[in-house]
């Protein structure tokens, strides 16, 4: 993953550290936002789901994303250059 993206979600992780508000309208994504922000689409979010690779939050009949879930996640997956 290039330098570039990275960047964006650390600003959105140090954004939900810094204010530390459940009020924070990116703690949770919709799967359309979560798929936006990895770069991939909705089908590859659910298929992540049912891998088991991504969690998610349970939100009456919705599923939501964590902005940290979003960040383990690609933390998980980053592989060092060779």
């Amino acid at each position: 993953m290039t330098n570039s993206a990275n960047f964006g979600v650390e600003l959105d992780q140090k954004r939900t550290h810094d204010e530390g508000s459940a009020a924070d309208p990116t703690l949770l994504l919709t799967i359309s936002e979560a798929a936006a922000r990895l770069r991939i689409s909705r089908s590859s979010i659910y298929r992540l789901f049912d891998a088991g690779e991504l969690r998610w939050v349970r939100v009456c009949a919705s599923r939501r994303v964590s902005t940290a879930e979003i960040i383990r996640f690609i933390t998980e997956h980053t592989e060092a250059a060779s």
